[in-house]
């Protein structure tokens, strides 16, 4: 990062603009601060890091209380930075929250804080905004570091230059993390822990569900499996020889049933057809007596005929009766008729001097009826006309007093605009308090959470221990008990060997012919079967012992890391409140800010109501102007109608002004006249209709009365024809012969009953006979004796089945969980090796043995690189009498954060010590070593970090001239790299020494800068 312009308005003593134009220098990269005390030297550093992180340089002040006591009220403090890193340029503009004076009125008013940074080209002239919300966040992300590390690494604050060199390894491990980007090799402590984490929970799960399987097995050990699953195979021949057999009984029965049932159908069928074949004997007489019936039917059916012949001739002769008496009565009527029409012509008649008088009358009025309508219709013009003008004023004077109401609303809106800009800054104030509360909630939900699996985490660790204390317990007797056996039967084939040993004869173990102690057999003689038991047993309690130790220990790392994490979130966010507290924090900041983001949105509303106003007041403006020349348009043709109305009243008489009376009398005339002409007309007609249909009705009657004669002879005639037919075929008489016709519909029914009795005859028959013959000379069968003993053998059958499906179902579930206990075996042999290697891997990362873990040990290495480009230029500065080092000073394993430490290596005393060690002019010379040696280090292995520029707040005054002239050297060759360092001492040699100097001049009306060159 390398400064450019620098502007500061009513900040410090600074008390207007102050300007600090960092491109005055040119080539001179190294420059002096100076002034009197107070007047504002590092107000110029607390400048810089108060727009890029809002706070100062020392931090003990907020960018609040930074706001000038010589700046007049409506003086707003402020303080705009451009700077440049690489080939990119920026500009920040920051203002603290601070009461200035109102604009209008008097008294004053808060105003928020506000920050914004941008991206701008060489010049500033051109910008692009970075972020408006999040500001010091995005500045973090720019320069690669925090305010704290800026504090330290680029810029060395009065009294605070010596944190880094006296920094603990926790503090400098944080810097570091942050300039180096070392966080990759703590994700990969996390990526081993929650690898061997995982594989610990792995086994635990799988030696659950190896007890489960034993259990589902039905053993205590692997070793018990042979011998479990022969019994099962025993038992599932013995069933299926029961099964077998009941099966063949099974058979045997069932053949037995159906043959027995077979012949009981054939016995039950041959009943049941000799009960039908009787009931169809006794039925015989009265199907006889049906067929007799259908020989009658047949013979009425014959005459049915002639009957509906002779019926036919009777109906027609009276239908030909009815119309001639019809005729009759028409012609009567038509006589009446014509009488009555000649009457009421000769009436007519007498009324047509009356229809010519109305006639002459309608052509009168007819002349008139124009005149009238023109004159109606002016008189509805005039009125119409009237009543426009009188809207039309009122419409003028409505839109009169709706601009005004208009001009009204728009000032009033104008007023509330101009007071947006302040509700803008708060909302922005809101939102960023609410963001950082909801991220504090978040760290405390994370916090809550944590501490929650800690104690879950240290429970089943507790729950481990105690396990792998009874294990080990366990293992320990059994070992000593196995020792104790074995060592017997070792005493006791001693005995053996001794028993039959002769003196003056080898020894057949040591070969010596003397035996002079040999061994006592023991009271108890254990065999080697008990020997190899009793090992088992020894064997099998190590090998729990040892899964209780690993799984003791992955609880242990398991809760180390849950505490590391807990411990480290608190040390980041320490506990200030409860969970609810922060949730209360950041639910009030929500609701304040979206309170004053709904103010906002009504602000925004105004705005585009104030435009929408203006826009509304200028159409008023023209309505006004539209209605007034309407409403002088009305008026006009108002007095043009009234003077048309005068003229027409002049050539038409009031008698006939009113058109609606008019053309009501002339529509009764008309009427009148067209009721005479359409009487006139059908009374001729009517006369003319009667005598035509007088004539036709009476001959009319002559023809029906001649047809009535006719068929009264041929009906005489048909009725003597039909009495001697029906005599002949049988009947008594003609009424008898028509009695039997109602019934001829029934012959199909009859007939089908008889058929169908035949055919029932003719079939059961059959069937008699086909059950005599299949029954033979067979006796009837016990049918519920074989279905007894068919079930009883199903019964046997069908329990054995079930008792073979369901030892089958088991054996199978018993080899499955076998299976599963085989798989289980292997994955837990994976995974203990597989754990072997990871736990490994993780007590070296994660530094178990030594207390280093990976990032620090990669810390460590930098560290040693920082420390190596900074003793190039201590020892330069101290004259080849100190050097900085790491401490190797690790004894106590206890303490976490260690392998960052500094010590100084005095080569006058040839021993390290402790870096505070040092008078205060070498901590100023370690300390501004360690600066450089760090931004040496940074920019070669951070590309993104550009440590250009440094600046070193007082720390001269301690060294004396010899150690001066050396720091001044050091500082000097930095040029060589383009990188610019700024002083600010007291010590008048500087003045001297240095070319380029920013002076700051203190009066009575506050501070001015300016730059000198020498």
């Amino acid at each position: 990062m390398i400064p450019i312009y620098l502007e500061m308005t009513a900040f410090g003593p600074y008390a207007g603009q102050e300007i600090v134009d960092f491109r005055e220098l040119g080539d001179h990269k190294l420059f002096l601060i100076y002034g009197p005390t107070g007047s504002g030297k590092t107000t110029i550093l607390d400048a810089m890091c108060y727009a890029l992180y809002g706070s100062t340089s020392g931090d003990s002040r907020t960018g609040a209380h930074m706001r000038s006591e010589y700046a007049p009220p409506q003086e707003a403090t402020a303080v705009s930075f451009r700077f440049a890193i690489g080939r990119k340029y920026y500009r920040i503009d920051r203002s603290p929250e601070q009461e200035i004076a109102k604009k209008r009125g008097t008294g004053l008013k808060k105003a928020a804080a506000h920050a914004a940074l941008y991206e701008t080209d060489e010049d500033g002239a051109q910008e692009q905004l970075v972020a408006a919300k999040n500001v010091t966040a995005a500045v973090e992300r720019l320069l690669g570091f925090q305010a704290d590390q800026f504090r330290q690494v680029v810029l060395l604050p009065q009294g605070d230059f010596r944190k880094l060199l006296l920094a603990g390894s926790s503090e400098r491990q944080q810097i570091m993390q942050t300039l180096f980007h070392t966080q990759r090799y703590a994700r990969l402590q996390e990526l081993a822990k929650a690898r061997h984490d995982a594989l610990a929970s792995q086994y635990e799960q799988v030696r659950q569900r190896r007890e489960q399987c034993l259990a589902d097995l039905g053993i205590a050990s692997e070793e018990e499996l042979p011998d479990k699953e022969k019994a099962w195979q025993d038992k599932s021949a013995a069933v299926d020889a029961q099964w077998r057999e009941a099966e063949g009984r099974r058979k045997t029965c069932q053949a037995a049933f159906q043959a027995a049932q077979t012949l009981e159908n054939h016995w039950l069928l041959r009943d049941q057809k000799r009960r039908e074949a009787a009931q169809l004997q006794d039925q015989a007489g009265r199907f006889q007596e049906k067929r007799d019936t259908i020989a009658i039917l047949r013979q009425a059916e014959i005459l049915a005929e002639p009957c509906r012949h002779l019926d036919d001739l009777e109906k027609e002769g009276k239908e030909a009766h009815k119309a001639a008496e019809k005729a009759r009565r028409l012609a009567k009527k038509a006589e009446k008729d014509l009488a009555e029409a000649q009457r009421q012509l000769a009436v007519l008649s007498a009324r047509e001097s009356g229809y010519k008088a109305a006639c002459e009358e309608r052509v009168q009025l007819t002349g008139l009826q124009e005149k009238a309508g023109s004159y109606r219709d002016c008189c509805l013009e005039e009125s119409r006309c009237r009543k426009v003008a009188a809207e039309a004023e009122k419409h003028w004077n409505q839109v009169r007093q709706k601009k005004e109401a208009e001009k009204q609303a728009l000032d009033k809106a104008r007023e509330a605009v101009a007071g947006l800009a302040e509700q803008a800054v708060a909302a922005e104030q809101a939102k960023a308090r609410w963001q950082a509360l909801s991220d504090r909630l978040q760290r405390e939900g994370q916090a809550a959470s944590l501490e929650e699996q800690l104690k879950e985490a240290g429970k089943q660790w507790q729950h481990s221990q105690n396990f792998l204390e009874k294990a080990a317990a366990k293992a320990r007797d059994e070992r000593v008990a196995y020792e104790s056996v074995r060592a017997l039967f070792l005493q006791a084939q001693a005995a053996v060997l001794a028993s039959e040993l002769e003196e003056g004869k080898p020894c057949p173990v040591c070969g010596s012919a003397a035996h002079p102690m040999p061994a006592v057999r023991p009271d108890s003689l254990p065999e080697r079967r008990d020997v190899e038991q009793h090992q088992k047993r020894a064997d099998a309690s190590e090998a729990k012992r040892q899964q209780w130790e690993v799984t003791a220990k992955a609880d242990e790392t398991r809760h180390q890391a849950l505490k590391e994490q807990y411990d480290a979130l608190r040390r980041q966010y320490p506990q200030d409140g409860t969970l609810a507290d922060w949730q209360d924090k950041a639910e009030q900041a929500r609701k304040a800010m979206e309170d004053l983001q709904k103010q906002l949105q009504a602000g925004e509303a105004l705005k585009k109501a104030v435009a929408a106003g203006q826009a509304r007041l200028s159409r008023w403006e023209k309505d006004e102007e539209a209605a007034r020349t309407a409403a002088e348009q009305a008026r006009t043709l108002a007095a043009k109608a009234a003077e048309t109305k005068a003229r027409l009243e002049a050539d038409l008489p009031e008698a006939y002004r009113d058109l609606k009376a008019l053309q009501q009398r002339l529509d009764a005339l008309g009427k009148a006249i067209a009721a005479y002409e359409k009487d006139l007309q059908q009374y001729r007609d009517a006369v003319v209709a009667g005598e035509r249909q007088a004539a036709k009705q009476q001959q009319e009657a002559q023809n029906w009365q001649h047809q009535v004669e006719v068929l009264r002879d041929r009906f005489s005639q048909g009725v003597q024809a039909l009495r001697d037919r029906v005599v002949a075929a049988g009947f008594e008489s003609v009424k008898a012969c028509r009695a039997m016709q109602a019934a001829v519909g029934q012959i199909p029914e009859l007939e089908a009953a008889v058929r169908q009795y035949d055919t029932q005859v003719q079939q059961v028959q059959g069937q008699l006979d086909q059950e005599e013959k299949a029954i033979g000379s067979q006796p009837r069968p016990d049918v519920a004796a074989a279905r007894t003993a068919l079930t009883e053998a199903e019964k046997a059958s069908q329990a054995l089945v079930e008792e073979k499906g369901s030892l089958t179902a088991q054996y199978q579930r018993w080899q499955q969980s076998k299976a599963a206990l085989a798989a289980l075996q292997q994955e837990g042999r994976d995974l203990t090796e597989e754990y072997k290697t990871v736990g490994a891997v993780y007590e070296l990362i994660a530094g178990k043995q030594t207390g280093i873990n990976f990032e620090r040990y990669v810390l460590g290495a930098l560290l040693d690189e920082v420390l190596a480009a900074a003793n190039g230029r201590l020892q330069g500065m101290s004259r080849q009498r100190y050097s900085l080092q790491r401490s190797r000073s690790w004894d106590d394993k206890r303490v976490k954060q260690i392998g960052l430490d500094i010590e100084v290596y005095d080569n006058y005393t040839g021993y390290a010590r402790p870096a505070n060690t040092l008078s205060g002019g070498e901590t100023f010379l370690a300390s501004l070593s360690l600066a450089l040696g760090l931004a040496d280090v940074v920019q070669a292995y951070s590309g993104g970090i550009h440590l250009d520029t440094m600046f070193i707040d007082e720390g001269f005054g301690t060294l004396d001239g010899e150690t001066l002239d050396y720091a001044l050297k050091t500082l000097a060759s930095l040029r060589s790299g383009g990188r610019l360092v700024g002083i600010i001492s007291h010590v008048p040699e500087l003045k001297e020494r240095i070319d380029a100097r920013l002076a700051v001049h203190k009066t009575d009306r506050g501070s001015t800068s300016s730059f000198e060159f020498a």
